[in-house]
């Protein structure tokens, strides 16, 4: 089984994100560098934007092949 496309995978883990509703937090840092925007939003950690990523992964192996 080949692996999915990388592309696709980031949309569909920041699709995940997006339908949870964190509305307190964002996928990635901002330009600043420190990780917040204003002062009650905070970007997820690498850990937790890596574990989005491995069931992106998932979910597209599991799909059909079109």
């Amino acid at each position: 089984m080949a692996e999915p496309d990388e592309t696709l995978v980031l949309a569909r883990a920041k699709l995940n994100f997006a339908q949870k509703g964190h509305g307190d937090r964002c996928w990635e840092r901002d330009a600043g560098g420190d990780g917040t925007y204003g002062s009650h939003v905070m970007a997820l950690s690498d850990e937790e934007r890596t574990e989005y990523l491995e069931q992106a992964r998932h979910e597209l192996r599991s799909e059909p092949s079109a």
